[in-house]
């Protein structure tokens, strides 16, 4: 594991600590703009501002070291160790625009319901009452067992957090960029790449969660993250 690969294991696992020691980790923003629907800006904005700004800078650098959910979907792949990991979806180019779906829907029960409809079943966040926390903690359960085979499939297929920050990092400041004169289409940054990105023939930057995964593994160090 080289430098860059280990600080973010450490950010994560910070953040993961905070997590379970406050039991509350509402830096999740789609949580605030269904608040935003509900009650009207409040001091949580300020999240939302912050992580927005980070998120058009940096792209969806939230979904790599700081979300706790895409920290345990890590670990519930890393564990696997036999052969039953699962990297091809059939359609996946059209699956992960699912997510953008449960983005708008749920926005939309907030808005008719008057509920944080997401946050309701959210597998991190809801602890509200006794049904929304068993609801929670299957949702949860499913996450980390389909985690096991499929890397990151809820940040791929359903996150509608990850839908709205990838709105955000469509072309942020710094991209994760490929220098194809080095390049030998070995293609195992895209072997390890969790999110299945093409990054050989098109570096999709909203999708990335700079994991740097490809960066790491590349042998050529033909990746790079810069301006």
């Amino acid at each position: 594991m080289d430098k860059l690969q280990t600080f973010r294991k450490i950010v994560q696992s910070i953040f993961f600590v905070y997590f379970i020691l406050t039991a509350s980790f509402c830096l999740c923003f789609y949580g605030i703009l269904e608040q935003i629907f509900l009650v009207g800006f409040s001091n949580n904005i300020q999240k939302l501002i912050v992580i927005s700004i980070l998120t058009i800078i940096l792209g969806r650098v939230f979904c790599g070291f700081i979300c706790p959910l895409g920290f345990l979907q890590d670990i519930s792949y890393k564990l696997n160790k036999s052969n039953k990991r699962i990297k091809d979806i059939k359609y996946h180019d059209y699956l992960k625009y699912f997510k953008y779906l449960v983005m708008v829907i749920f926005l939309i029960l907030t808005y008719y319901l008057s509920v944080y409809a997401f946050c309701q079943i959210c597998p991190i966040g809801a602890l509200t009452n006794l049904t929304a926390t068993l609801l929670a903690f299957i949702i949860l359960f499913l996450v980390i067992i389909t985690s096991y085979f499929i890397p990151r499939a809820f940040c791929r297929y359903f996150c509608p957090l990850g839908a709205f920050l990838s709105i955000l990092s469509i072309k942020p400041v710094f991209k994760l960029k490929l220098n194809k004169e080095t390049c030998v289409k070995c293609k195992l940054c895209e072997f390890k790449c969790p999110m299945r990105i093409k990054i050989t023939k098109d570096l999709d930057q909203k999708e990335c969660v700079r994991c740097f995964e490809c960066m790491s593994n590349c042998k050529k160090k033909s990746l790079s993250f810069n301006i």
